[in-house]
């Protein structure tokens, strides 16, 4: 049986992602960009009562069967997601997840540690949520590096605040109908490293509808939205400018039904965001403030104002 409630989702860099909560017994980390370093071997580690609280507890690679107890963690500690988004994480870090596990439990209050010590010295990138920067900063035994923030929104989009002719400049398209390669282009325009495995996963969900944005013929952004447990998820959305983002945003919301709830994770910075959370200030809330940050230097993300929204947060900036 699995831990019946766990509260806290927080990211370690682009490698890895935790759901963990210090007080309480259950927790998971995965990775989907571990791929593009050497692998280390899979294996299995027992700690001892001094590191763990509690002998026989097993830390192990995360397999494909265990999606649906994760699924079931979801369920728990209601986040609002999909299992579909869950087994595409699976499929995207294949032997990047770690699991620890008593008795067939999944546990850990130490899992954290043991990524720690697997990262060694490198200056991992992660998200956390505001209040929880101290208690990292103890694990990490000295002060992040604090970077940009974003939050976590939920609610009904009603109002989109578009000038009449935003719609002369810009043309939706099906996915189908570009080019992988121009849009692997693109987005490697925003992540540095080319991603074409993860992107053909994610965006290949059955779940998912997803559209491209194009101006004068290039794209110009793209963005994706799916059925969550409450509603739908948005993620991601990247566009070139403001109008552009709003008008990809509004056609993902008219591909879902009229009043739905949407999740989806916003970086500050991000002027289009700030204008249509204004413009529906009374039908969204905001669920939990972050920041990125560093364990030795914050390197500051490339276009990170044209992020509307990111593919989730337990994967950084994905």
């Amino acid at each position: 049986m699995f831990a019946n409630t766990v509260r806290r989702h927080v990211t370690i860099s682009r490698f890895f992602n935790a759901v963990r909560d210090e007080r309480l017994p259950s927790v998971l980390v995965g990775g989907p960009f571990r791929r593009l370093r050497t692998q280390r071997p899979v294996f299995q580690r027992y700690f001892t009562s001094t590191m763990e609280g509690s002998q026989g507890v097993t830390i192990r690679r995360g397999r494909m069967e265990d999606v649906p107890g994760v699924w079931q963690l979801a369920e728990e500690a209601m986040w609002n997601t999909h299992q579909d988004m869950i087994e595409t994480h699976f499929k995207m870090c294949e032997n990047g997840w770690t699991i620890a596990e008593k008795d067939g439990n999944v546990v850990g209050g130490q899992l954290l540690r043991n990524i720690a010590e697997e990262y060694g010295e490198r200056n991992i990138h992660f998200s956390s949520i505001s209040y929880m920067i101290d208690t990292y900063e103890r694990y990490n035994g000295a002060p992040l590096s604090r970077g940009d923030t974003g939050g976590k929104y939920f609610g009904v989009f009603r109002d989109i605040p578009l000038p009449p002719d935003a719609s002369r400049t810009y043309h939706l398209s099906d996915l189908q109908q570009v080019e992988l390669s121009a849009l692997i282009d693109y987005d490697t325009s925003y992540h540095v490293v080319a991603r074409p495995e993860m992107l053909k996963l994610w965006l290949d969900q059955t779940t998912a509808e997803s559209l491209v944005l194009l101006e004068k013929g290039k794209i110009a952004g793209y963005g994706s939205i799916r059925p969550a447990m409450n509603g739908f998820y948005l993620g991601p959305l990247y566009a070139e400018n403001t109008i552009g983002t709003m008008v990809l945003f509004r056609g993902l919301i008219n591909l879902i039904p009229r009043d739905s709830n949407v999740d989806f994770f916003l970086p500050h910075a991000n002027e289009a965001g700030q204008l249509i959370l204004k413009a529906n200030e009374n039908t969204v809330g905001l669920y939990a403030t972050f920041h990125r940050c560093a364990r030795k230097s914050y390197i500051p993300v490339p276009k990170w104002n044209n992020v509307f929204a990111l593919l989730s947060n337990e994967c950084g900036l994905c």
